[in-house]
């Protein structure tokens, strides 16, 4: 109900055909203090209502024409007429005629004669009612505004019912109309988006037994599968004796806030251009690294990068051309940082490194929980060797190179801002030293970091200059002693340094990619020495080979065993080639199709250092394997009163009933033989029955065939 203009006093509108009765209600309702307007007819009573737009509207029944009860019905489907108070006057007082009334629209009723003290009091009473109703509704509609424009709505829960009453604008945020929602706790759940469904379930549940009003965020889930963030707030509504009669809340649509406030949180804490880290961020990384590192007592670092000569480039072919080299730099320092995991101790479920850039052309990268600082030159290279090579940018063929700088917690700082001073200074050493390169913060590493990448350059020729031995270690069968096999054991032969150990060059090969060329190399080697024993007339022996994760993994074993045998005519069943369990584990699926292929080649096969990977049994059943090799950590120990006897006891036994060889690596001593043989152990290796040596001294072990043959 809407007044016409700012009126004076409330406007009735009385409709008779009495004009008699039309004059005593107009002076009982202006005694009232109400403006009156008359009408002697339905349809004129129309007319008027369309016109003055009153706010009461009193109403004879029996009248010619449009009686009573039309005039109300169609006053009820005009126009601004659906919430006008309707009185109406009747003589009638049956039961019938009152319910037709009220079915026709009717508010209330008074009898004929009238009162008028009973008229004033029953106008007056329907106006203050129609008004507050009125209020009510525009209430309502603001609400229903404000709750659409703040994308809110709000809901009631009776857990005693499980009764859920949602608002039309919660039911809209929602995806559904109000007549499909189900009205129930459960229903509203299942809106929920599963991973959030317990929690707000607890959070309103908490509700109820411990009076915690609840302000959680959580997702809905829309029809189509979408999803959007929502805040909850909840509280409990009580009786008298504060029992939870219900609970009322809100649910307002959040998603843009928090869209806001995670664009808020990468404009602040990464770099536009690349999404990188930018330097507020990564310093706080290294801060809470330090932490770590304080409490673990563990190593880190942090590099310090620089483009050389960026600004050339920049200048020469333009900011737009500079930004995309820069954006092509970060994501091969990613890719770079990313292969270098190997280099970190496992450290729970986070990434062991952090790159960020910190403005320009520079970039930082924090490396966590090295085994050894010399890992961080490690890093820094193979990212100097990545960026070294072109950049194709807009159809232009672009180089560029870095100079990199390190700095070792806790050697050469103990703070952030300290580490990356120092890391700064060891990259403009670095410049200094004709860029392109790596240098540490401390002099001693320098010098270790430029002996590791001499090593590594020599080693580059070594292949070359048929640098490499190979050496041969026996290998024998427990109960006789006698010689059964060797393993193969590389050595360099380096023209300053002597005779070198596998220790002190695989890990630079393995960090070159040389590891492959070497393995292939030795197992070549192998095979025609062993071939050439027989051909003397020596004793045939197993040659057992060890293959690294590179060669066995790529894509040239196959070939590199076939062409071994062939070119050198060796039996295959004489070439064991020895893989750890670490290798075979990779890929399950893939490396039984690889074993099984050399299997029927007629290669034997082994599993070097077992007991100390991951294999699990039925793994290794699925493996066509013909022995395992008990890792030498457990011989040392064979002979005390830990852990490691019962330990080599259920190998033995487990590889028995596999119907598997077992070789004993590392026996020194005649009291871990003699154990051993107790045990059942088939075949060892060790210094007590032999040290590696040169191919010449190895075949003076072996028999002639004709006295193996006589024996």
């Amino acid at each position: 109900m809407e007044p016409q203009g700012e009126r004076a006093a409330p406007l009735a509108l009385v409709v008779d055909d009495d004009g008699f009765v039309r004059m005593v209600v107009r002076e009982t309702l202006e005694q009232s203090g109400l403006e009156v307007c008359e009408a002697a007819s339905g349809a004129q009573a129309l007319e008027l209502f369309a016109t003055s737009r009153p706010d009461i509207v009193v109403l004879d029944v029996m009248m010619p024409g449009l009686d009573g009860f039309a005039t109300c019905a169609k006053l009820r489907g005009s126009v601004r007429g659906s919430r006008v108070p309707i009185l109406i006057m009747t003589g009638l007082n049956d039961a019938e005629s009152i319910a037709h009334a009220y079915e026709q629209g009717a508010t209330d009723f008074i009898m004929k004669p009238l009162n008028p003290v009973i008229l004033g009091h029953r106008v007056r009473y329907m106006l203050r009612g129609g008004h507050t109703l009125d209020a009510l509704i525009k209430s309502e509609a603001r609400l229903g505004s404000a709750q659409r424009i703040a994308k809110i709505g709000n809901w009631e829960w009776r857990p005693d019912t499980n009764q859920f009453t949602a608002s039309a604008e919660l039911c809209r945020l929602m995806g559904i109309r109000s007549q499909d929602f189900a009205g129930t706790f459960d229903a509203f759940i299942q809106l929920v988006h599963p991973e959030d469904r317990h929690r707000v379930d607890e959070a309103l549940r908490r509700i109820l037994s411990k009076w915690v009003p609840c302000d959680i965020d959580h997702r809905l889930v829309l029809p189509n599968g979408a999803d959007f963030t929502v805040n909850l707030q909840a509280e409990a509504v009580f009786d008298d004796q504060m029992k939870a009669l219900s609970i009322v809340g809100t649910a307002q649509d959040i998603t843009d806030r928090k869209q806001s406030e995670r664009e808020i949180h990468r404009l602040a804490y990464f770099d536009s251009l690349t999404g990188l880290p930018n330097r507020v961020l990564f310093k706080d990384r290294v801060v809470q690294a330090l932490l770590h590192a304080r409490r673990y007592g563990t190593t880190l670092a942090t590099l310090f990068l620089d483009l050389d000569r960026f600004k050339i480039i920049n200048d020469t072919l333009g900011h737009n051309i500079g930004d995309l080299l820069l954006k092509s730099v970060a994501d091969r320092l990613a890719e770079s940082v990313r292969h270098s995991d190997s280099v970190c101790r496992p450290a729970g479920q986070e990434e062991n490194h952090s790159l960020a850039r910190l403005g320009g052309d520079e970039f930082t990268v924090l490396l966590t929980n090295l085994r050894d600082v010399q890992d961080a030159g490690t890093v820094a290279r193979r990212i100097v060797e990545s960026l070294a090579q072109s950049f194709s940018i807009e159809g232009r063929e672009i180089f560029v190179t870095v100079s990199v700088g390190i700095a070792t917690f806790p050697v050469d700082g103990d703070s952030a801002d300290v580490l990356l001073k120092n890391a700064d200074s060891a990259m403009y050493h670095a410049k200094e030293q004709g860029r392109n390169n790596f240098q540490f913060y401390s002099a001693t590493l320098n010098a270790a970091a430029n002996e590791r990448l001499i090593l590594e350059g020599e080693l580059r020729h070594a292949i070359e200059r048929e640098e490499f031995v190979v050496y041969y270690m026996p290998q024998v069968d427990l109960r006789t002693r006698g010689i059964v096999g060797a393993e193969a054991l590389v050595r360099w032969q380096h023209p300053q340094r002597g005779l070198l150990a596998p220790a002190e060059f695989l890990p630079a090969a393995m960090d070159t990619g040389l590891i492959r060329a070497i393995d292939e190399w030795v197992l070549r080697t192998a095979c025609r020495q062993n071939q050439a024993w027989q051909e003397r007339g020596l004793m045939p022996v197993r040659m057992g080979v060890n293959v690294s994760p590179s060669l066995f993994h790529g894509n040239s074993l196959l070939s590199v065993v076939e062409e071994a045998l062939r070119h050198t005519g060796l039996t295959p069943a004489c070439l064991e080639l020895e893989l750890t369990e670490s290798i075979t584990m990779r890929n399950v699926d893939a490396s039984i199709a690889m074993l099984t292929t050399l299997k029927a080649m007629g290669v034997q096969l082994s599993i070097d250092d077992f007991g100390t990977g991951y294999s699990s049994l039925s793994y290794l059943q699925r493996l066509p394997i013909d022995m395992v090799k008990i890792d030498q950590t457990f011989i040392r120990e064979i002979l005390t009163q830990s852990s490691p006897a019962p330990i080599v006891r259920a190998i033995i036994a487990m590889a028995h009933s596999l119907n598997l060889y077992v070789l004993a690596e590392g026996v020194e001593q005649e009291a871990q033989w003699r154990q051993l043989l107790n045990q059942g152990c088939d075949q060892a290796q060790g210094y007590l029955f032999g040290l590696p040596m040169p191919a010449g001294e190895f075949a003076s072990l072996l028999p002639p065939v004709h006295l193996r043959e006589a024996s």
